[in-house]
């Protein structure tokens, strides 16, 4: 009864001697060199040159010009999903939808879940969350700014 784990599962016949060899050595140590040379490199973050330093090319006169007229469309988003944002703090049921290759989640009552499925709700991405608002709202937002993420559940499942 005193034997060890490793002498019952070799009297056993579960595991061999090389086995129990194997798992008994270290670990080979990965060295902490980082990528230098291995494969193929991802393309450079946005704002970023390809040298992977930050970009150090002179600014733009217009920037600012383009940067309040960002401020103003947000501005104008932000209104447009508060004024019709039907989400819920009693939701308690996840709707799972797929924005590219990842499953996202939005909690749901059982009539907003039936709205979704009908497309009369859609599912819009603004400052970081998620809003269920009317359809006409999410394609209102799209003709605003079309690089906005809105989704229209009932469409996609229609495709």
């Amino acid at each position: 009864m005193t034997q060890s784990l490793r002498e019952q599962l070799l009297q056993a016949g579960l595991v061999s001697e090389e086995r129990v060899r194997q798992a008994e050595a270290p670990a080979p140590r990965k060295s902490g060199k980082g990528r230098r040379g291995k494969g193929p490199r991802r393309a450079p973050r946005k704002g970023q040159a390809p040298g992977g330093g930050a970009r150090t090319a002179p600014r733009q006169e217009a920037a600012p010009a383009s940067g309040t007229t960002d401020r103003a469309l947000k501005a104008r988003l932000r209104e447009l999903v508060s004024a019709h944002r039907e989400n819920s703090e009693q939701a308690d049921r996840p709707y799972h939808f797929q924005v590219g290759k990842t499953i996202k989640h939005v909690y749901v009552t059982p009539p907003q879940q039936q709205a979704l499925a009908e497309g009369r709700l859609c599912i819009a991405f603004l400052d970081g969350r998620r809003h269920l608002l009317p359809a006409e709202v999410g394609r209102e937002m799209l003709r605003l700014d079309p690089k906005r993420t809105v989704l229209f559940p009932a469409e996609e499942a229609g495709e």
